[in-house]
């Protein structure tokens, strides 16, 4: 156990050579993947609630606009991530990516409870409105640290020959999140009547959610810190972000880019998509939300499949691979969306499937090995945080804008094309080059 405290992995070029899982390798992936499932559980769970939370906690005359609302305190959360990534990553890349860890996963489970127990608009007015926003605006400042330094974790524990399967293996957990936060919304909806969900049902996944953050909490007090953070700790980095600003402004681009194809792929199909076939096409929440959860879990586990195969042929390949299906597929899938038409739910699914996978675990690997260690945790979160916090956290409040102004329930297609070709583009000016 105590192989990865004393002997830092060897990260030279010829250092390849495959070796078997230590059990502190299984120990430090295994924890870091159910620590980040827990904590994106936490952050995601709201939007499988949003036509709820909408109505309860604004004023609105109309459906869409209680739905615009709502999506708008949603995005506040991700915008939230850049300022959370950047205070969290300076900390993490000066004084260690394990004390990070301790802060980011407590800072989600305490909003997440209190959102669990506040009294409504019809109860205190506008306050209930602001004492939300204040919840998101903290779980934003949370996951904004939390996943950029899990990956930097993670990437740093693993051998090089398995950085690939390291990183799937953490997305695997986070993505577990998701199907942990669809399932309580498709249980709820199938197990309790609307006046029931209205009046206590939606709570209970926010007040699991925080009892459930606390036992993160505690599963992180048995990681140890990374060794080659070990290594440069003695570096003294005044201010890591200036350095990415400085250096590193073509890395940054490039990752930012990849990432923005994710953040959008999985906040549109994987979290908005259900709240769309209930509004726009008529199908009940409890059965899409069944299904989307089966989708999620696929996909979690073919990101495993996908990161081993960053490893054999490279992320750059199974990256292109992945925006590739979605360029092809997306208006297809928009257009073929008819009331109780579910071939056409699954074939979506299908797809997404694989090509969000593809998308993961490429763009991810790719995030880490463009950064040095002195850096990475702050490069990591800089272009993770920008993608998902701006273009992730708007893509429902785009997509139902796009639906609203052109008529066309098929314009959300449109959205997540042009960003998969401009990622695409990118992606091909990519160097191979790994730094350490």
């Amino acid at each position: 156990m105590d192989q990865i405290e004393s002997a830092p992995i060897d990260q030279s070029e010829n250092s390849n050579q495959s070796h078997s899982l230590s059990r502190e390798e299984i120990k430090t992936f295994s924890i870091s993947a159910l620590g980040g499932s827990l904590e994106f559980y936490d952050f995601v769970v709201y939007v499988f609630f949003a036509q709820i939370i909408g109505q309860l906690f604004f004023d609105t005359s109309t459906k869409v606009g209680s739905l615009l609302i709502s999506f708008t305190v949603f995005a506040s959360g991700y915008l939230a991530r850049v300022l959370g990534g950047v205070l969290f990553s300076h900390y993490g890349d000066k004084s260690g990516r394990k004390n990070s860890f301790a802060l980011t996963v407590f800072l989600m489970a305490a909003p997440t409870f209190i959102i669990g127990i506040l009294p409504t608009y019809a109860q205190i007015g506008i306050t209930a409105t602001f004492l939300l926003i204040a919840c998101r605006i903290a779980q934003g400042l949370a996951i904004g640290g939390e996943i950029p330094c899990s990956i930097t974790f993670i990437y740093e524990h693993a051998h090089k020959s398995r950085r690939g399967f390291a990183c799937g293996v953490l997305f695997c957990g986070i993505i577990l999140g998701i199907f942990l936060g669809s399932s309580a919304g498709a249980l709820l909806n199938h197990y309790l009547t609307k006046e029931e969900l209205y009046a206590w049902g939606w709570r209970l996944p926010f007040l699991v959610g925080g009892v459930l953050g606390l036992i993160g909490v505690y599963l992180r007090r048995f990681l140890k810190e990374t060794p080659v953070f070990k290594k440069m700790k003695k570096e003294n980095i005044k201010l890591p972000v200036s350095l990415v600003l400085a250096k590193y402004k073509f890395e940054l681009l490039q990752t930012a880019v990849s990432i923005l194809a994710l953040a959008v792929a999985v906040t549109l199909y994987l979290l908005y998509l259900p709240t769309y076939l209930n509004v726009y096409h008529g199908f009940k929440a409890d059965d899409i939300l069944f299904i989307n959860s089966a989708a999620v879990f696929v996909y979690a586990l073919i990101i495993i499949l996908s990161g081993i195969l960053c490893d054999k042929i490279g992320p750059k390949k199974v990256l292109n691979f992945g925006l590739i299906l979605l360029i092809v597929f997306s208006y297809p899938i928009f257009n073929s969306f008819t009331p109780n038409n579910f071939n056409s739910i699954y074939f979506c699914y299908a797809v997404v499937s694989v090509a969000t996978a593809c998308i993961t675990a490429g763009s991810i690997y790719r995030l880490a090995q463009s950064f040095p260690t002195k850096i990475r945790y702050s490069g990591a979160s800089l272009s993770y945080n920008l993608a998902f916090g701006i273009f992730g956290g708007f893509t429902p409040l785009i997509a139902t804008t796009l639906i609203k102004e052109t008529e066309l329930k098929t314009s959300p297609a449109f959205y997540m094309i042009l960003v998969s070709i401009i990622a695409l583009i990118f992606n091909f000016f990519h160097s191979k080059k790994e730094v350490e």
